[in-house]
């Protein structure tokens, strides 16, 4: 009777050891399964972001996105529902779940992009002026300590404002063209549909984005070129659909 009881006891031993590593090892599965999902939405994420990056008509855009558990989220702004609906179906990639296109339609958004150009233009305007009275001040007060040494002051000084004032006109000035003709653009019915990026460089404006059609491209550059201050432009419009 012994015997008997000591080879149940084991018995027994053997069934709670199998069946704890049972249930171990089933623990262990789902934190293996939630690190391979959240791998597989950071690589969706990088290749929906790197889609979107190369579309000529979704590129100029600032549009988020996000993955989880593969469903993907877009949140932005787009200047048209063509634009809202492009994204969403760039986003569809092989192994997405779902697409939700939470993503917002602002007709003005180039507008407000050449308004908030303005906005600098106008505040680097104002710090240029105020630089110039300060150095004008400056110089003033070293004249008034006499000469010698101080003469040889008044001219580095004068020679090192009229330097910054060089630069700072260029800048004003890049910006101003800039402006004028993000400005010019808006009244052109050619371009109503177009995503458009304005750069000036020492007065060379060069344009980037897409329109659509290659009439609106050469109507943009022909507007750019005849702006005020404008020496050379260069035209990168893309068109859609060529």
């Amino acid at each position: 009777m012994s015997s008997f009881k000591n080879v149940l006891a084991v018995g027994l031993t053997g069934v709670v050891l199998v069946a704890g590593s049972g249930r171990a090892t089933f623990a262990a599965q789902p934190a293996t399964t939630a690190v391979a999902a959240a791998g597989d939405d950071s690589s969706l994420k990088s290749t929906i972001v790197a889609s979107l990056k190369k579309d000529a008509m979704i590129a100029p855009r600032d549009i988020d996105v996000d993955v989880d558990n593969s469903v993907v989220t877009l949140t932005g702004k787009v200047r048209t529902v063509e634009e809202k609906g492009r994204a969403a179906s760039l986003a569809n990639v092989s192994g997405v779940a779902r697409v939700k296109n939470e993503i917002e339609v602002d007709p003005k958004l180039d507008q407000s992009k050449v308004d908030a150009a303005g906005n600098k233009t106008k505040a680097g305007a104002t710090k240029a002026v105020d630089a110039t009275v300060d150095a004008t001040h400056k110089t003033t007060e070293a004249v008034g300590k006499g000469v010698g040494k101080a003469e040889q002051g008044v001219a580095k000084a004068a020679d090192k404002t009229a330097q910054a004032l060089g630069k700072t006109s260029d800048k004003v000035g890049d910006a101003s063209v800039t402006t004028r003709v993000k400005a010019n653009f808006t009244n052109e019915q050619l371009l109503k549909d177009s995503a458009i990026d304005v750069d000036t460089n020492n007065h060379v404006v060069t344009l980037k984005g897409t329109v659509p059609s290659a009439a609106a491209k050469e109507r943009a550059e022909a507007i750019a070129r005849g702006t005020d201050g404008v020496a050379r432009v260069v035209n990168q419009l893309v068109v859609r659909g060529a």
